[in-house]
Order: C-alpha cells, then sequence, then structure tokens
C-alpha cells in the first residue's frame, strides 16, 4: 500500500539542522548495518534491498538532494525510480530518512534551547492508524535530558508520525503538567528502527568482531566523530 503524502511531515523549505544531521550519517550495507549496535545505526544509512556500493551511494545522494530542495517527493523519485521500481519502496526509503533527518535536526535545536525549554511532551497524532504503543506515549512529559527521548524522540518506528513538543518551566507550571522521570507504562522501543536522538558517541566493542570487521568499524566510528 502505497504511503498517503498529504500527512507527511514535509516542508518547503531546507532545513540546515536535518540537512547536517544527514551529512553526517555514513552509507553502510545491509550487512553492515545488521552488524552495527543499535546507537551506531542512528549515524548509518542504508536502504532495503539494495545491495551494491554504488546504488546505496545513489540512494544517500537521492536523499540528501531532496533535503536540500525542502523534502522534496519528485526531486528524490526522479533519482531513485531507476533502483526502486516499486512506489511503496521509493515512499518508505523517502519518508524514513528524511522523518529521521528532521527529526534530529530538532532534536539539536531542542537541546540548544534547552536552558529556556527545558521539557518536551510526547504527542502522537490518534486516530484509526495510531499504533498502541504510539499511543501508549502521548501527553508523557519528560525533561529533555532524560534517558526516555534517546529511545523515543520522534520518528522512534518506521512510519511514526508523532512529534516531541518542547515546553518551559512555565508552560509545564500553567498547564498543571505532570514531568516524569520513571518508565511506568512505556511500552519497548522498536528493536529494527533507531530513533534520531540516539546518535551520541559510542564506541562498539571491536573485540566482538573478526579482526578485518573490527579495524573497518573502528574507522567508520572514526570518520563519524573525529
Amino acid at each position: 500500500m502505497a504511503i498517503d503524502f498529504s500527512e507527511a511531515v514535509l516542508f518547503d523549505e531546507p532545513f540546515q539542522e536535518a540537512v547536517a544531521a544527514f551529512l553526517e550519517k555514513r552509507v553502510v550495507s545491509r550487512e553492515e548495518f545488521d552488524r552495527l549496535t543499535a546507537e551506531m545505526r542512528a549515524r548509518a544509512f542504508t536502504a532495503a534491498w539494495v545491495y551494491g556500493a554504488d546504488e546505496l551511494n545513489t540512494m544517500y545522494e537521492a536523499v540528501l538532494k531532496a533535503l536540500e530542495a525542502g523534502a522534496s517527493y519528485e526531486e528524490f523519485a526522479a533519482l531513485a525510480e531507476d533502483l526502486l521500481e516499486k512506489p511503496w519502496h521509493r515512499e518508505t526509503v523517502f519518508r524514513t530518512n528524511i522523518l529521521s533527518a528532521y527529526g534530529r535536526g530538532h532534536w539539536d535545536q531542542a537541546q540548544a534551547a534547552r536552558e529556556m525549554r527545558p521539557y518536551a511532551r510526547y504527542s502522537a497524532v490518534m486516530d484509526g492508524r495510531t499504533r498502541p504503543s504510539h499511543a501508549a506515549l502521548h501527553g508523557l512529559v519528560y525533561p529533555l535530558d532524560h534517558p526516555f527521548w534517546k529511545l523515543y524522540w520522534p520518528p522512534w518506528d518506521y512510519n511514526c508520525r508523532c512529534a516531541a513538543i518542547t515546553l518551559s518551566r512555565e508552560e509545564v507550571e500553567a498547564e498543571g503538567l505532570e514531568v516524569r522521570t520513571g518508565w511506568e507504562g512505556v511500552p519497548p522501543p522498536s528493536r529494527s528502527f533507531q530513533s534520531p536522538a540516539a546518535g551520541t558517541r559510542w564506541e562498539p566493542d571491536y573485540g566482538k568482531y573478526p579482526a578485518p570487521l573490527g579495524e573497518a568499524l573502528r574507522g567508520k566510528v572514526k570518520a563519524i566523530y573525529d
């Protein structure tokens, strides 16, 4: 089934933080991606059923150009349609990567303004297509420095339509909102998708990998952060 882009979070102008966040990603094969730690996946780019290095680089460039054009699906489709022949495949790759980049950009903005707006409220769409795990988070308020957001800053799952709304102390007090610190009622995070807020620095346990792969991963980590 094709994605209904009438409800997609698309934008009229480029969002520079989103472009910068996407530029941090490194192109990896699906096999490499599956070997990465969950957090490192937030810094990696791959596409399902796209196997060649040249094809993956083409996908990366197509998403980047779409971001630079204000998240234009037409820009992406024109570059990707020869490799991703099925419309649903193009739409999924586009939506996943565009919304993740914008989510990371919004995360960076929220952290930059954390002193003035130190909290965030989770907001789900709450319609007939909202998954129970996403609906369970609707309305929850956490401090922006709480590890909750490392797992659940939107999008944290495929086709996630949720949002996080930052709040000042005055707004929290005026609305009488409960600021949570615990995890009661919070569902398990996605196992196959990583929140864009998860991409902070970590080091994999290189000793768990065969020597050539371990060294390759070490080089990727260095390229990302240094």
